[in-house]
């Protein structure tokens, strides 16, 4: 499978359980603030929001085993490893919020 294209339900199923996204409030370096409002049931997608704007993002697969979903409109990406998650305008290429924990 190519890096960034959606994932199965199986794929996304196996990260739902190797390393979940949690809902609620993720505090971030810099007093950014991210609220992650609902999780497909099949956590094929997430709905976000950052500075007042929900955001839908889709789960997609990675090289590195890191939970991705992203709006591949809009560029917005959320990307959680096991010690943080960050938010990225992958259009712009740069950080929106980093080192988010809840």
């Amino acid at each position: 499978m190519a890096c960034g294209l959606p994932l199965k339900a199986s794929e996304v199923n196996e990260i739902s359980r190797t390393d979940p996204v949690e809902v609620g409030l993720y505090r971030c370096h810099q007093g950014a603030q991210i609220v992650i409002k609902s999780i497909a049931p099949d956590h094929g997608s997430i709905v976000l929001q950052f500075k007042g704007k929900d955001h839908l993002l889709y789960a997609v697969d990675t090289t590195t085993g890191a939970v991705r979903y992203q709006d591949s409109r809009s560029g917005i990406t959320w990307i959680k490893i096991p010690t943080k998650s960050m938010l990225l305008d992958s259009r712009l290429g740069r950080q929106l919020a980093n080192d988010c924990k809840r």
